[in-house]
């Protein structure tokens, strides 16, 4: 059963920073896995029109995103060829979308976020306030980005698909309403 708590602990890691991302990464999850209550799988897979997203294709973008930025950026690894071949579909969607229609129910992508989000928060206990403020060479080549701010992105990137996703809903109704 998934509930939002409405409160973020501190004092349970070695730093409260990291209590701070790790409540905020569990809100988001639980509030997006919240949000895709009475899902049918004909709604997961609808698209408004050829091309566009599906809400499948979100929730397993989602998912797709946060392995590579716990590989990457946590883990501190490349995807192997393995990884690449299972995610790259999900975090680019454009021409691979017809791959992301798989006609799964809720539960299948609710199972996926879980995971994805239980394997994220794990990877992120063993990280110190260093890890989180260093320097990464990437995003903006004059400033690089730090871990703090790829988890703050990966939590927007998720509140933004899900913004997405209730737009989708809302189209759906209105198209079979009419």
């Amino acid at each position: 059963m998934f509930k939002r708590t409405f409160h973020i602990g501190f004092g349970e890691l070695c730093d409260h920073s990291l209590d701070y991302l790790q409540g905020m990464l569990k809100d988001a999850r639980v509030t997006t896995i919240l949000s895709l209550k009475n899902l049918a799988v004909h709604e997961i897979d609808w698209q408004y029109k050829p091309g566009w997203n599906t809400i499948g294709a979100l929730l397993a973008h989602m998912v797709g995103i946060e392995n590579y930025f716990r590989v990457e950026f946590v883990e501190g690894r490349k995807f192997t060829d393995e990884e690449t071949q299972k995610w790259l579909p999900a975090m680019d969607m454009g021409e691979y979308l017809p791959q992301l229609i798989i006609g799964q129910p809720v539960e299948h992508y609710i199972a996926e976020l879980s995971r994805s989000r239980e394997m994220m928060l794990e990877s992120l206990t063993g990280i110190t306030h260093a890890d989180l403020t260093r320097r990464i060479d990437d995003y903006d080549a004059e400033t690089g980005c730090n871990l703090a701010w790829v988890l703050y992105h990966m939590a927007e990137d998720e509140i933004y698909h899900r913004g997405q996703i209730s737009i989708i809903r809302k189209l759906y109704k209105d198209m079979e309403g009419k």
